[in-house]
C-alpha cells in the first residue's frame, strides 16, 4: 500500500489537484494497488476525486490544523510519540510520499508534528519516506533544538524536493547540506495543464479576499467586466464560494466554477484571457497557458508562492492601484512548460522507484 500525505480535504483546488496528479500518476504507470491519502479531510476529496478505485481518504496523523501552540522542536516530538505509539495501523505501506502544496510549510510550528511522525515511522518498519514539491519556507525563529528537528525530518526521506530555491536556501542555513534536499519543481508540473477551449475573452477571478478579485477599492475589477464576453469567478474554497456570492449579488453576470467542474472538466483557460487572483494554483495553471493578469499577496507566504510563478516567467503583475488590461508577446513559463514538465516527470520516476514501483 501506498501512502500519501497531502493538504487535501478542506477543500482547496490547488492541494485536490496535486493529489488528482500523482494519483493520475501512480494508476498511468501500472500500479492497481491501495493507496492511502490522508489530508485535512476526506470527504469533500472523495466526492471530487470519484474516478479512482482503490484510494481510502483519511484523516489520520495530526496535522497544524489542530491549533496547538508549541515549538518546532516540541511539535516534532509529539509526531515521534505519535508514531511509536500508533505503529501498528501502518503495517503493510510499503511507502510514504509527501505531495507538494504549502500545508507542510514553516510559516506554522507544528508543520514538524506531521513531518516528524511520517518519517519516524518510516525509520520503524524501515519503509522508504519521500516528499515532493514541498513549499517549507518561510520559517519562524529557529533554536538549535528546532534546527535538530528540521535535520531528522529531512535526513529521514529519502528524497526531499522543494518547490522553490528560497525552500533550500532556508533549510540549508539552518540543517546544513542534505543529500536528500533538492530544489525542483511545484507538483503541479507533473502533467501539461488539463484545458478545454472557449469562445470568445474571458476574465477570470479567483481568490479569497474581495481585493483579489475587484481591486483595493472594489471598483476597479467591475470597471473590466464590460471588457469580456464571459466573467468567471474560480471558488477554489468553500470561503471563496462565500465571496462569490458577495460579488455575484453585485454583478449577477459573474458565474461561479466550482472545484468539481475546474478538477474534472478541464479548465477554461485560452492565452488571450486575464485574471485577477489571490490565489497561487490558479496563477500558475493560468500563467503556464499563456495568460496575464494581476496577482495580490497579502502575506510573507503568499508572497513566496506568487514570487515562485513570477520566477518561473510568468507575464502577471502585482496589483497595486490601477487595473489595466495588457498583454505580453512573449510568456518564458509557457514557452519552458514542456521541458518543465519532462523535468517533473524525472523525479516522478525517481519517487516510483525509491517507493518499489518500477
Amino acid at each position: 500500500m501506498l501512502y500519501l500525505l497531502a493538504g487535501n480535504g478542506a477543500p482547496n483546488f490547488g492541494d485536490e489537484l496535486l493529489v488528482q496528479y500523482w494519483l493520475r500518476f501512480y494508476r498511468d504507470l501500472g500500479y492497481g494497488g491501495p493507496i492511502t491519502v490522508d489530508g485535512k479531510g476526506a470527504s469533500a476529496t472523495a466526492a471530487l476525486l470519484r474516478n479512482f478505485a482503490n484510494v481510502d481518504y483519511v484523516k489520520t496523523i495530526p496535522r497544524h490544523t489542530d491549533g496547538v501552540e508549541g515549538s518546532y522542536a516540541s511539535f516534532y516530538e509529539q509526531g515521534v510519540e505519535y508514531a511509536r505509539s500508533n505503529l501498528p495501523r501502518f503495517k503493510g505501506v510499503q511507502g510514504f510520499h509527501f505531495l507538494g502544496g504549502g500545508y507542510a510549510c514553516a510559516n506554522w510550528k507544528n508543520a514538524t508534528r506531521l513531518l516528524g511522525a511520517v518519517v519516524e515511522i518510516g525509520r520503524l518498519l524501515s519503509v522508504p519516506v519521500v516528499a515532493t514539491g514541498l513549499g517549507i519556507a518561510p520559517f519562524k525563529k529557529v533554536y538549535p533544538v528546532g534546527a535538530a528537528a528540521w535535520r531528522n525530518i529531512v535526513e529521514g526521506c529519502q528524497l526531499f524536493e522543494c518547490r522553490d530555491a528560497a525552500s533550500v536556501h532556508a533549510l540549508q542555513s539552518i540543517i546544513g547540506t542534505c543529500p536528500s534536499l533538492s530544489e525542483g519543481l511545484d507538483d503541479a508540473f507533473l502533467f501539461p495543464v488539463q484545458t478545454v477551449g472557449h469562445s470568445g475573452k474571458w476574465l477570470h477571478l479567483s481568490g479569497f479576499s474581495a481585493k483579489s478579485v475587484l481591486g483595493p477599492t472594489g471598483e476597479e475589477g467591475p470597471k473590466l467586466f464590460d471588457q469580456f464576453d464571459k466573467v468567471v469567478f474560480w471558488a477554489c474554497s468553500n470561503g471563496d464560494a462565500e465571496l462569490y456570492q458577495a460579488v455575484a449579488a453585485q454583478f449577477p453576470q459573474v458565474e461561479m466554477l466550482d472545484n468539481d467542474r475546474l478538477l474534472n472538466a478541464g479548465l477554461p483557460l485560452e492565452a488571450d484571457d486575464f485574471m485577477l487572483t489571490g490565489r497561487f494554483h490558479p496563477h500558475l495553471q493560468a500563467a503556464r497557458v499563456g495568460l496575464t493578469g494581476y496577482y495580490t499577496a497579502q502575506s510573507d507566504f503568499y508572497r513566496m508562492k506568487h514570487g515562485l510563478v513570477t520566477e518561473l516567467g510568468s507575464n502577471f503583475r502585482q496589483l497595486r492601484s490601477s487595473l489595466d488590461i495588457f498583454t505580453m508577446p512573449e510568456c518564458e513559463i509557457r514557452h519552458r512548460d514542456k521541458e518543465r514538465v519532462e523535468q517533473k516527470r524525472k523525479v516522478a520516476m525517481q519517487v516510483a522507484n525509491l517507493v518499489g514501483l518500477v
